[in-house]
């Protein structure tokens, strides 16, 4: 995504719009406060505290330590009886996981522990930090196409250039080029933090068992046992793995 801003700003300013392009778009170190009242405000999630569910602080304990991450994150509820699912918010400094209601009445205590093991895999690869920077080099890439192809309209008009076709194309492509990049790199991102649980609980069949049913809540039907994921292109469109492919991954990983 870097390689592709920096072709960007070449074709709109030369080395210096290079440097230009580059420069807006590295990444900040994240601000963002994790507090009980933002994470109220953004979820309406209620923090859920080690008297009131001691078995999940006690699972949350075993796997941060594996983990190595010196802070534990806050947990969350979010009042949701009817969805199934988890968030992970912040990096290794400060971080909160989400859980919804749903997923905790209707998952298994094993099956929980791997949903948080993912969720702590996130926040220990500073996945949203990643993400963040990924958004940000996206929104660069589209402002800088968007520059380019009206400078090259311009000069275009007044040379009557023929050899800016190329350039007109690449500027064009650019922006679907960047957010499927960025797809890309969240679907790595989510397989390497399902490897990370596997490593933090050892226990491949929970962790199935709860993408098993993660699928069935958000499709209604079971995951496809078939690879039929891999010649599928729509799979470049997702922001996660088919779960069949996340299957797969945890089984290889597993044997």
């Amino acid at each position: 995504m870097t390689l592709l801003l920096g072709v960007c700003g070449w074709i709109v300013g030369g080395a210096e719009g290079m440097q230009r392009a580059l420069a807006g778009s590295t990444p900040r170190p994240d601000e963002t406060i994790i507090s009980r009242e933002n994470v109220y405000r953004w979820f309406g999630a209620r923090p859920l505290s080690p008297a009131e569910v001691p078995d999940l602080f006690a699972i949350l304990t075993k796997v941060c330590s594996r983990a190595g991450l010196v802070r534990l994150p806050d947990l969350y509820c979010l009042p949701t009886p009817r969805d199934m699912n988890a968030y992970a918010l912040g990096g290794p400094e400060r971080s909160a996981i989400v859980l919804t209601e749903g997923l905790l009445r209707g998952m298994t205590r094993d099956e929980i522990a791997g949903i948080l093991a993912h969720e702590v895999a996130h926040i220990r690869n500073n996945d949203a930090w990643t993400m963040g920077w990924a958004t940000a080099l996206r929104r660069a890439i589209d402002w800088t196409s968007l520059a380019g192809l009206a400078l090259l309209r311009t000069s275009h008009h007044h040379a009557g250039m023929t050899s800016s076709r190329p350039l007109t194309m690449l500027l064009s492509a650019a922006p679907t080029l960047g957010q499927l990049l960025g797809l890309a790199l969240s679907r790595v991102r989510e397989l390497d933090a399902d490897a990370t649980a596997l490593e933090l609980t050892g226990d491949s069949r929970a962790l199935i068992a709860a993408l098993d049913k993660l699928e069935r809540h958000h499709t209604g039907s079971a995951p496809s046992r078939t690879s039929a994921f891999v010649h599928d292109p729509a799979r470049l469109l997702r922001s996660h793995p088919a779960t069949s492919e996340r299957v797969g991954t945890l089984l290889n990983l597993a044997y």
